[in-house]
C-alpha cells in the first residue's frame, strides 16, 4: 500500500516557517561521541562549541546539510538503559529513536555490520508507510532507525 499524498500546507499558520534542523542526542563522552558517529556512520563535523559544562557538536549525515544530529556530551547523573529490543524500547516515554534515510536497509545494514555498529533486530517492512526498516544504537543505547522507501510508495 503506498502513502497517502501529505495533507495540503498551510502557510497561513503562524507556525508556517517551522521545518526540522537537529535532534539532541545526550552522550557522556563527547570524544568517544563523537568518534563514533563521524567514523560509523561517516558523519561530518558542521561545528562545536562548549555549553556550561557540556560539549556541543553538531554533525551532519555524508551527504545532507539540511539535517543535524547536536551532540551534547558531559556526565550523565541518570543514565537511560541501553536497550537490545526494539518492542521494549518502546514501553518508555519519550526520545525514542531519530530516522535517516537510506536507498538499501540491507546495503546499509551490511556495510554497518562490516563497522562493529550494534544492530537491534531484523529488518522489517511496514507496507502501511510503504518502508522497509532497521534499527542501529550508538554505545549510549541510542536507537537509530534506518528506512527506506518501498518499490512503487507514493510521495
Amino acid at each position: 500500500m503506498p502513502m497517502p499524498a501529505h495533507p495540503p500546507k498551510n502557510p497561513a499558520s503562524p507556525f508556517a516557517s517551522f521545518g526540522g534542523h537537529h535532534v539532541g542526542i545526550r552522550v557522556p563522552d563527547f570524544a568517544a561521541a563523537k568518534d563514533w558517529y563521524t567514523g560509523k556512520l561517516d558523519f561530518r563535523v558542521l561545528q562545536e562549541w562548549p555549553y556550561g559544562e557540556l560539549k556541543l557538536a553538531y554533525l551532519s549525515p555524508a551527504n545532507d546539510d539540511d539535517f543535524h544530529v547536536e551532540l551534547l556530551a558531559g556526565p550523565v547523573p541518570f543514565p537511560k538503559p541501553v536497550l537490545d529490543d526494539l518492542g521494549v524500547s518502546l514501553q518508555y516515554g519519550g526520545y525514542q529513536h531519530i530516522c535517516v534515510h537510506v536507498d538499501s536497509v540491507d546495503d546499509a545494514l551490511a556495510e554497518l555490520t562490516g563497522r562493529g555498529v550494534d544492530i537491534v533486530g531484523e529488518p522489517f517492512e511496514i507496507e502501511d508507510i510503504s518502508r522497509r526498516l532497521a534499527f542501529i544504537r550508538d554505545p549510549w543505547g541510542n536507537m537509530i532507525e534506518l528506512s527506506e522507501t518501498l518499490p512503487g510508495a507514493g510521495a
